[in-house]
């Protein structure tokens, strides 16, 4: 897991490490393979759904999603192996495709623990004339063996606005309210986080301004370097 040094940009492959710190560029189902078993404390991700997003609305109109032709959870056995016996999963997911993962979580092993709610405080588009607005996502949490959460008890609904427009960086970026929370709730200083779909860094920006070490995995160029540009700011 140990690589390289930080480098502002790294061909697919190739990793960069720092104070507790990987960042591995290329395709998680292979690069998880060379991640140490046993060692991650949580995995805390946000992975393609499976709906060939596109967004019309961040500045520079990056191309579809990698891998999101369908419902992405091939990575959930490799997630298992490279965790923990005490440790747990917080699996972001959408309410239409929230049951395949269900249940994919639980052949990789992991035993579902909650649902989380994130509500999103500002609605989405949608049908405007025949469903509802839709204003929330679904997360699942999921453990591997005899996880305790390390402090108090948090609730199931978490409130945190979502990134408007110009605020992207990435089509489906998270604020880092939202995952600055669930790194809190789950991990204790010092613990490591392993994020397979880094996106534009947001899970790791968490993680360096909270004390917690962080290996995450991108596998498009652009967002790869901007992953590192944003994590060694932090």
């Amino acid at each position: 897991m140990q690589q390289t040094l930080f480098n502002t940009v790294d061909p697919p492959g190739t990793g960069a490490t720092r104070d507790g710190f990987s960042l591995l560029h290329g395709d998680c189902l292979r690069l998880m393979l060379d991640l140490e078993p046993g060692i991650v404390d949580a995995c805390i991700t946000d992975p393609p759904y499976g709906i060939d997003y596109q967004s019309s609305r961040t500045t520079d109109k990056r191309a579809k999603i990698a891998n999101d032709t369908k419902p992405y959870i091939w990575w959930l056995p490799h997630a298992y192996r490279a965790m923990k016996a005490d440790s747990c999963l917080v699996c972001f997911t959408r309410w239409d495709v929230q049951e395949i993962f269900r249940a994919a979580i639980e052949c990789a092993g992991f035993e579902i623990k909650s649902q989380i709610i994130w509500d999103r405080m500002i609605h989405g588009m949608g049908d405007l004339e025949g469903s509802f607005a839709p204003q929330h996502d679904v997360i699942w949490f999921a453990t591997k063996g005899r996880y305790k959460l390390p402090g108090k008890r948090p609730k199931s609904v978490l409130r945190c606005q979502r990134l408007q427009g110009e605020e992207l960086s990435h089509p489906n970026e998270k604020p880092l309210g939202i995952m600055g929370e669930l790194i809190l709730a789950t991990t204790n200083p010092g613990g490591i986080v392993l994020d397979p779909f880094m996106g534009s860094g947001v899970s790791g920006v968490a993680c360096a301004k909270l004390g917690r070490c962080y290996t995450g995995i991108e596998i498009d160029d652009i967002y790869f370097s901007r992953a590192q540009r944003r994590i060694l700011a932090a």
